[in-house]
């Protein structure tokens, strides 16, 4: 039976009594993230079923060895940032193109594809503005990709995404969004036809 999710603002306590060994927390978290961190582990790769095994895999961990700490200020960003590294390890391992992740740290793939009612493209837009805003996120890095999708469709903070990225300061991760949105708007202006067509 599916748990129920964890009501905003209620994270601390979930956390809290999972850490001292409450099953049923430990339910509610996982009902409530695991889609959540589904959908961003399938950024880097779409083999769904791998997705599967290293978050379950994940989350039996957890159960079995619950961290000792409880003071976590954001357990969705805690969360992000673990199954991160165990997701990226795991393609390691099994050969993928993340292998070179240590010595580039854009040397990994991060799909962010484009949806109709998407949060960047308003309702009203036709699908060629839809295509033409496609392929501008197509010339990011992959790092860049990921902190405009952290920020815009999980709503993470700058320091979440520091942590999450695994940046050194938080103003690295304002200015990595930052940089990402003004090569955006860059192309559009090297390109009239595209400027034209996203000034529509």
């Amino acid at each position: 039976m599916r748990g129920k999710a964890i009501e905003p603002g209620s994270e601390h306590q979930h956390w809290e009594r999972f850490c001292k060994g409450d099953r049923a927390a430990f339910d509610t978290i996982y009902h409530t993230y695991f889609p959540q961190l589904f959908q961003y582990c399938i950024r880097f790769t779409t083999d769904r079923a791998f997705i599967q095994d290293v978050l379950q895999d994940f989350f039996f961990q957890l159960f079995t060895k619950p961290p000792r700490h409880t003071a976590i200020q954001h357990l969705k960003s805690y969360l992000l940032v673990s199954v991160r590294r165990q997701l990226l390890r795991s393609l390691a391992r099994a050969g993928d193109e993340h292998q070179e992740l240590a010595g580039n740290e854009d040397a990994y793939t991060f799909h962010l594809e484009l949806a109709a009612d998407d949060q960047l493209i308003s309702r009203e837009q036709s699908h060629l503005r839809q295509v033409a805003m496609q392929g501008l996120l197509h010339q990011l890095t992959p790092r860049q990709r990921e902190a405009v999708y952290l920020y815009f469709y999980e709503n993470e903070s700058y320091d979440s995404i520091a942590e999450i990225l695994q940046l050194k300061e938080v103003k690295y991760a304002r200015t990595l969004i930052y940089r990402a949105l003004d090569e955006m708007r860059e192309l559009v202006a090297r390109s009239g036809a595209l400027g034209a067509l996203m000034r529509s």
